[in-house]
């Protein structure tokens, strides 16, 4: 988890502080508390996958139904495109911008639809090949992305200013401090429903707080460091406003724009944009296994390119990707946070064969419910993204609420909290089939052929 940050599409969210108006150092304490805080959020999800022997969207199945954990997997497809189309776009911006300094190519908007649609194929092939060649590959570029972004520290430091802000977005020093930090914790949070399609790897009998300690420092350690080199790089900017990719590479001498297209701003952009398709097709076929998934992964990439074309091309929403992405967190954090209760309360017990119930006619199970629905966890969630929304505050919704926090952004925090305390109590006062818990998690034989497969 540490090797994939470093990439332009996952940096970005570390640059926002500097642009929404904040200092050097209020960004970076912003970014460390984000990236702490979600990377606690994901360390909670990263314990289920090695004894249900599946991914994060079928796990889910075991707390919100065979039915339900469908919520799981257009959580997860939502989040996959997304990342997607930033993961293109940045990619397409790096690339024509350093074509330009060198043939003087232009950096239009045909050019730049070129690039990702020469990027989009690229990933789509690496997803074809699935997770050995992912994680083979990225052996290579996690090293390499890595390192040419810890060398910017030192090609840049001369451009370094410790900018001083003044000029906040939303108005207040502390509204704006949240909102940066919120988005720096949307990184690891986000990768949370994904760990599963690697976790289902780690063998049935490892702890879960190894796993947990595993995933947890990789995730903070990747996303902290991709963050605050690409905070460092925006205070280069002439303008702090220039969009992230088109900055970096503009501040840069041409030698090290050239190794930051290869690597961050390429390969590393190329590689996480594959894993979001793959992650989205290996989910979507656990569902729809009557096509292949190289199918699912051509539609995959073909909307991914057709959402970064029109949001992040049309419509220049990448300014708007503040709200976006705090609404992303109000509903997938609850959804975490659930699934780290409720296999607390199991102790880390399941039937993974009725997890894949869903593939069954039959629909037999303990995780069936009531008709593949877990009411209790729906109204712990429901509740949960009903109440971050209302605490929202962004540059274009403001949740009614946050007058009453001076501004400030509570959503995805009041929605974990809510949702996992909810849960708690509605399984406690109606408790679940499906829950029956063992005296040691090490008792529990996980067959490893369990899971979504490719078929």
């Amino acid at each position: 988890m540490f090797g994939p940050q470093f990439g332009f599409g996952n940096m970005v969210f570390g640059s926002f502080g500097i642009v929404f108006g904040l200092s050097w150092w209020s960004t970076f304490t912003a970014v460390t508390v984000g990236v702490a805080l979600g990377s606690l959020i994901f360390a909670g999800v990263a314990i289920q996958s090695p004894k249900t022997g599946t991914n994060n969207a079928v796990s889910s199945g075991a707390f919100f139904g065979v039915t339900g954990r469908y919520l799981g997997s257009l959580i997860s497809l939502l989040i996959g495109l997304a990342f997607f189309a930033i993961l293109v776009w940045t990619a397409g911006q790096t690339i024509i911008n350093v074509f330009h300094r060198i043939f003087g190519s232009g950096t239009g908007n045909v050019a730049l639809s070129i690039a990702m649609l020469v990027v989009s194929l690229i990933s789509f092939v690496l997803a074809i090949y699935g997770h050995a060649t992912l994680v083979a590959s990225f052996r290579f570029v996690a090293i390499v992305s890595a390192g040419v972004s810890l060398l910017a520290l030192i090609v840049l430091a001369g451009k370094f200013r410790a900018v001083p802000g003044g000029s906040f977005l939303l108005g207040g020093y502390w509204p704006t401090w949240v909102l940066t930090m919120v988005l720096a914790a949307l990184l690891p949070i986000t990768w949370g429903p994904f760990i599963g399609d690697y976790g289902r790897y780690i063998p049935s009998k490892a702890k879960a707080s190894t796993c947990a300690l595993a995933a947890g420092l990789g995730i903070f350690a990747g996303c902290w460091l991709a963050e605050i080199i690409a905070a460092f790089a925006t205070t280069t900017f002439k303008d702090p406003t220039t969009d992230f990719a088109t900055g970096f590479t503009a501040a840069s001498p041409l030698w090290f724009a050239i190794l930051l297209m290869i690597a961050p701003g390429g390969l590393a952009n190329i590689e996480s944009a594959a894993m979001c398709v793959y992650n989205g097709a290996l989910d979507l076929h656990a569902a729809f296994w009557r096509v292949t998934r190289a199918q699912l992964t051509f539609v995959i990439s073909a909307i991914g390119l057709a959402a970064a074309y029109i949001a992040l091309i049309a419509f220049d929403a990448i300014k708007s990707i503040e709200a976006f992405a705090t609404l992303m967190l109000v509903t997938v954090t609850p959804w975490m946070v659930i699934m780290t209760i409720g296999h607390l309360m199991r102790r880390g017990w399941y039937e993974p064969m009725d997890l894949q119930a869903f593939a069954d006619r039959a629909k037999t199970g303990v995780y069936w419910f009531t008709r593949g629905f877990n009411i209790r966890a729906f109204v712990a969630w429901g509740a949960a993204v009903a109440v971050g929304t209302l605490f929202t505050s962004t540059s274009i919704i403001t949740g009614p609420l946050t007058r009453h926090v001076r501004g400030i952004d509570l959503s995805f925090t009041s929605a974990a909290v809510v949702g996992g305390a909810l849960y708690y109590a509605l399984v406690k006062i109606f408790p679940e089939a499906g829950g029956r818990p063992v005296a040691s998690q090490d008792e529990v034989a996980i067959p490893r052929s369990v899971g979504a497969v490719e078929r």
